[in-house]
């Protein structure tokens, strides 16, 4: 009996120590939960594709979750400016950047691509189009993204404004689009018969084919990733940002969809000093 009993306590104290160590094992693992929370992203819808394929593979490397909410540029910058609330935010033109950095939204800043502003008419160009002069047509359509909160819109306005052909030009445009693919849809629908959108994004539509006018010979805008200054995990966004920016993983993404790429570095999870 005496046997037996010792058995009992010592199997008692074993499961005990057992349990101790389990319920230390569970105090630790919301620290690691916490640790690979979400990411919220705000992107530019124009691109949307090799942000995807980016943020799969980094998540599949690290488990960490990347959510991801598209739109205008500018429109996304006012809505963060509102909210105060996410991680990341990639804008297609320099322009909303410099403008979250005024309203001090944004920390750092890492470049990815540059962007090429085109003519788009459906392929075959049935209208015969060949300037943007054709655009004043009176049985011409056209449609154009919005100035204040695209940014293919701004670059648009931007190219034009010192000629005085970008009022005459938007006064064509029945209703300004939020997003460069709006404007791709209403070409592809044919709706309209001509509208600006950046050159890669006639990757995207084999329905469409660009005309190269000499308005927007040597016009470009620079695509970048920011970590929100308001972030409450900006060691994690500034991670995914240089992985974003890195020439052998977000950037290899953006190459194969036509983007012009800036020359980032290589990955490494350790940033050099």
């Amino acid at each position: 009996m005496k046997f037996g009993g010792s058995a009992i306590v010592w199997g008692s104290l074993i499961a005990l120590v057992g349990l101790i160590g389990l319920l230390m094992l569970n105090s630790r693992r919301p620290a690691a939960v916490r640790a690979k929370a979400s990411l919220m992203v705000f992107c530019a819808v124009s691109l949307k594709g090799p942000l995807e394929a980016t943020a799969r593979e980094y998540e599949r490397e690290t488990g960490v979750s990347i959510q991801i909410q598209y739109g205008g540029s500018g429109t996304l910058l006012g809505n963060l400016k509102v909210a105060q609330k996410g991680d990341l935010f990639i804008a297609a033109d320099g322009s909303f950047i410099d403008l979250g950095r005024s309203n001090r939204l944004l920390g750092d800043v890492l470049p990815l691509a540059h962007l090429h502003p085109v003519l788009a008419v459906a392929r075959g160009n049935p209208r015969g189009l060949h300037g943007l002069e054709d655009l004043l047509r009176p049985e011409v359509r056209v449609s154009l993204a919005n100035p204040d909160s695209v940014a293919i819109g701004a670059a648009t306005r931007r190219a034009l404004t010192p000629s005085g052909k970008w009022e005459p030009i938007a006064a064509r445009a029945t209703v300004f689009k939020p997003t460069v693919n709006d404007v791709a849809n209403d070409l592809k629908l044919g709706s309209v018969d001509a509208g600006v959108v950046w050159d890669v994004t006639i990757h995207q539509y084999p329905e469409l084919e660009a005309i190269e006018v000499p308005e927007f010979r040597g016009v470009s805008s620079d695509a970048a990733v920011a970590v929100l200054a308001f972030s409450a995990q900006s060691s994690e966004s500034l991670n995914f940002a240089r992985y974003l920016a890195a020439s052998d993983r977000g950037l290899r993404h953006f190459a194969a969809v036509g983007f012009n790429v800036v020359a980032g570095n290589r990955w490494s999870s350790e940033p050099a000093r």
